[in-house]
C-alpha cells in the first residue's frame, strides 16, 4: 500500500501515543513519534518520544501539527473517472 500524508493541526491536550507531530509546523524538521503525553500540575503537557531525546511542552490549547495517513489507491499519473 502506498499512502500520502495530510498534515492537520490539533491541540496539544489532544496528542496520543503513536501520533507523529511537531510543535514547529509543517516543517521537514522536528517531527516526532509520541510515545507519551505528561499533563503537568500547572496545567501544560509535555510531548515525548520514545527515546526521551526529542520533547516539547505547550498548553492544552497550544496547536501542534499532525501527519494523517491516508490510503493513496490510484497511480499518480493515471486519469480517474
Amino acid at each position: 500500500m502506498r499512502s500520502y500524508i495530510e498534515i492537520v493541526q490539533i491541540r496539544a491536550c489532544d496528542v496520543q501515543s503513536g501520533d507523529v507531530v511537531n510543535k514547529r509546523g509543517p516543517d521537514r524538521s522536528g517531527w516526532i513519534e509520541v510515545a507519551k503525553l505528561e499533563e503537568l500540575q500547572n496545567g501544560s503537557f509535555v510531548v515525548h518520544d520514545e527515546a526521551d531525546r526529542d520533547s516539547f511542552t505547550g498548553l492544552g490549547y497550544d496547536l501542534v501539527w499532525l501527519q494523517v495517513v491516508h490510503e493513496l489507491r490510484f497511480n499518480s499519473h493515471l486519469s480517474v473517472d
